[in-house]
């Protein structure tokens, strides 16, 4: 799947090389319109989230300190925004599991593509919002469904009870499903979750 809506993406990397490559590779991914803007310091960052809407962030974790997801989130003009964390050695599950995917300095422009897409999911089609869940807000659905709490979500994917109550927050617009019984339908039909690990 192919987008031709223009992504707009703000790359936080302090080395060159490394900010050039990613710039490089999302501009020769066909089907993508990537407006880019690079940004080199946090102050840069802070102003770039504040004041311009983005679609896309892809930041080095210790970017200018370390970098917080929540923080971006909270400071974000979009509520909708996808963070990745680039990757450059091994980070671990807990780092991983804040950010909405990783891009590894390894990877090939499909697996980029791929990883964009699934996260984003988009579409042009009013109708396919109801589609366009990202995989950490699955996990949060499923686990909304099995009757976890706000803070018992938050404990189990090592995110604060902020960031759960925002993706609910975007999942209930994305859906607009306000209610446990009807995101419960939602989840059995689209099959995130077996009705066999729901509580009756």
């Amino acid at each position: 799947m192919a987008t031709d809506k223009e992504l707009r993406i703000g790359i936080a990397e302090l080395a060159p090389v490394i900010l050039s490559g990613f710039c490089e590779s999302l501009r020769k991914i066909k089907g993508f319109k990537p407006n880019i803007t690079e940004v080199s310091d946090r102050e840069s960052l802070l102003s770039l989230i504040s004041k311009k809407e983005i679609d896309i962030l892809i930041a080095n974790p210790t970017f200018g300190g370390l970098l917080h997801p929540d923080d971006i989130r909270r400071a974000s003009k979009n509520p909708n925004i996808r963070i990745f964390a680039i990757e450059l050695g091994k980070l671990s599950k807990q780092a991983l599991s804040l950010y909405d995917d990783h891009l590894h300095v390894t990877d090939d422009l499909e697996s980029i593509k791929n990883k964009i897409i699934s996260v984003c999911k988009f579409s042009d089609n009013k109708t396919d919002d109801k589609e366009a869940l990202s995989n950490r807000e699955k996990e949060i659905v499923a686990l909304v469904v099995r009757g976890f709490t706000n803070q018992e979500i938050a404990d189990k994917l090592f995110i604060s009870i902020h960031t759960v109550i925002t993706h609910r927050r975007n999942i209930a617009k994305k859906l607009e499903i306000h209610s446990a019984t009807g995101l419960t339908i939602y989840a059995i039909v689209n099959k995130i979750v077996d009705l066999n690990d729901i509580k009756l």
